[in-house]
């Protein structure tokens, strides 16, 4: 484990051993900056020596893996759990709320279409891809607060996406899309079903095509998401006597990756690319496990290069600033405290007789229901009003110190041998 040191004016310096940082903190020349991960701040002036750091970013769409090394050591390394559908159902059920608020109890509102600035403004991203791309930026700019990274390498992916819907496609076949000669989507989706009921199998008759994720709850006009039924099919369908399962998307992980790619090397970040098939080659060789903190250090490494592995890292949630759901119940009857309760909020990190964790549920008898960042529960029921210590406030980013998978470069063994 190190300490993570940072000067007088809050520049980064290399990091230090916990002894040293003990003696530090015991004789008066640092205070403690920062908890998790273990900051120092210097009161005295320092030289200010500094080594050559290497930082990597395994990009993605789901987790970012990042890490740092230098001088044959890994100094830092973390996994980050990015929001996904949260946030669109967040904003579908605020769009509700606007929407029914705008009806009830008041006098006759115009509905407000495209007057605002971020929704019309050229270049606008989804509210979901700009929460992951200000992910990427928030651990770059964190890693250089308590690092002197000198060089970024950053692997990122580039999926075809049509390729990905359509194996053998080659040449001018990618100006040949699905819908080529139908005149609609519509026209498109009937021949494709062979102007059947896909429930019935009826033939000859009425068909509709039917969104299977409706539009109201996000679902598109593509053909994957439509389907022909007959009438009374359709009819039975949207009175709830069959329902008919949405296949998952093959292409959306895919093209979020490729938008936060595009968009990283718009911001202005001096990195240098790579690419995934270099990691895999460089982790094989090394005979290390699929894990988006080691894909991380193994970006950061040359080949021939070989670094002596943490014995932990961190991982990271990304949650939402705070709660503001105040009802419940079929009439919203039941008011729920969105602020703190007994002195706790949700997400606190807690010290309790049942272990450490983060506030999960609370109860208005003061039994809170404790769990881990990935929402296992630890203790169900826990009496936050006798022997809990809060240990930390509700953050964005939540963070926890775990074991690390200590590897063959433990050791030394580098990239040029074989695991």
């Amino acid at each position: 484990m190190l300490v993570y040191v940072i000067n007088r004016e809050g520049k980064p310096l290399m990091p230090c051993s916990p002894g040293k940082a003990r003696r530090l903190l015991r004789r008066g020349k640092a205070k403690v900056a920062r908890k998790d991960p273990f900051v120092i701040k210097l009161s005295f002036g320092s030289s200010g020596y500094k080594q050559p750091v290497v930082g990597g970013i395994d990009s993605g769409s789901k987790v970012i893996g990042s890490a740092a090394i230098g001088n044959g050591k890994v100094f830092y390394q973390s996994e980050i759990s990015l929001r996904g559908e949260e946030i669109r159902k967040n904003m579908d059920q605020r769009k509700m709320y606007r929407r029914s608020r705008r009806g009830r109890k008041t006098r006759y509102r115009k509905a407000r279409f495209l007057n605002r600035s971020a929704s019309t403004k050229k270049g606008r991203l989804a509210p979901s891809v700009n929460h992951k791309v200000e992910a990427h930026l928030r651990e770059k700019k964190f890693m250089e607060k308590i690092l002197p990274i000198a060089k970024w390498l950053v692997e990122v992916a580039q999926f075809d996406i049509h390729r990905i819907t359509n194996p053998e496609v080659t040449g001018a076949g990618y100006q040949d899309g699905n819908k080529k000669g139908f005149y609609n989507a519509k026209a498109y989706v009937l021949h494709r079903d062979d102007y059947k009921c896909q429930k019935c199998r009826a033939k000859n008759c009425a068909l509709h095509v039917h969104h299977i994720i409706f539009r109201s709850k996000g679902g598109t006009d593509s053909p994957e998401n439509l389907i022909a039924l007959c009438e009374s099919c359709h009819d039975n369908l949207h009175q709830g006597k069959f329902e008919i399962k949405a296949k998952k998307s093959k292409t959306s992980h895919a093209t979020e990756v490729n938008m936060v790619t595009s968009q990283l090397r718009k911001s202005g970040w001096p990195f240098e690319e790579t690419y995934g098939f270099e990691t895999k080659l460089k982790r094989e060789a090394l005979g290390l496990p699929k894990a988006h903190y080691l894909d991380a250090v193994v970006i950061c490494l040359k080949e021939g290069e070989s670094v002596d592995s943490l014995d932990g890292f961190l991982v990271k949630r990304l949650v939402s600033k705070g709660d503001y759901q105040q009802t419940k119940g079929a009439r919203s009857s039941m008011r729920i405290p969105t602020g703190k309760l007994f002195g706790l909020r949700k997400f606190d990190r807690v010290k309790t007789p049942k272990g450490v964790g983060f506030v999960k549920g609370k109860r208005s008898s003061g039994y809170f229901a404790i769990g881990n960042m990935d929402g296992k529960v630890i203790a169900s029921s826990v009496n936050v009003k006798k022997d809990t210590e809060r240990l930390g406030a509700r953050k964005v980013v939540l963070t926890e110190r775990r074991s690390a998978f200590l590897p063959a470069i433990n050791g030394g063994v580098s990239c040029a041998q074989k695991g």
